[in-house]
């Protein structure tokens, strides 16, 4: 008894040593192939999307457009390859129309982004945009407040803005903080705010009744 069981097992411990087992009809079975992990890996590693870095050699420039103040980087050749303007509430915007910043850098990857990444000493942010097709730009509007608009206004050294899988480095420069800090609204008025909506909020009088 003992020998028929080994004769039975060693079909398969030939095969778990990964040798070839012949059938009884002569024909020679394969040895299963173990599943190597590191073949896994290489194959995630292989789909993820590289990033292409452009270190955009130039300078910032300060000029005034028919929306409002504006800061712009161009490139040695001339060419605007970033802008950000402090954008004016239009007419319809009414009383309570605040000013708003706009991003605008050049786009010529494939799809269309739907942000664009911002990345500096100070902090990191998203803004939310779209491609302008006509003028080959990636734009998104932020509020004057918001993280992006602190990044941007705080941040020293390179500043890095990524749309899909393109990135543009360019050093920061005083003319970003400056506009940025000149489109937020005063003080005075967001503490004049605050204390409308508070006064708003009174408790009426006792009436005495």
């Amino acid at each position: 008894m003992k020998q028929h069981l080994l004769i039975l097992a060693a079909p398969l411990l030939a095969v778990a040593c990964g040798q070839n087992v012949t059938k009884a009809d002569g024909e020679a079975m394969p040895a299963p192939t173990p599943i190597n992990s590191a073949d896994k890996d290489t194959k995630k590693a292989d789909k993820a999307p590289e990033i292409q870095v452009t270190e955009v050699k130039g300078a910032w420039e300060k000029t005034d457009t028919p929306r409002g103040q504006q800061v712009a980087y161009l490139s040695e050749d001339g060419e605007v390859s970033l802008s950000i303007t402090c954008q004016e509430p239009d007419a319809f915007a009414g009383e309570d129309g605040q000013n708003v910043l706009v991003l605008r850098r050049t786009f010529a990857g494939k799809g269309a982004p739907s942000q664009v990444g911002v990345f500096t000493s100070a902090s990191n942010a998203a803004i939310v945009a779209q491609v302008d097709e006509e003028s080959q730009e990636i734009v998104g509007m932020f509020d004057t407040r918001s993280t992006a608009a602190n990044a941007l206004a705080n941040g020293d050294g390179d500043l890095r803005f990524v749309a899909g899988e393109s990135a543009y480095v360019m050093p920061t420069d005083p003319m970003v903080e400056e506009l940025i800090e000149s489109c937020r609204p005063p003080i005075e008025s967001n503490l004049e705010g605050a204390e409308t909506e508070d006064a708003g909020e009174e408790t009426p009088a006792d009436s005495g009744t």
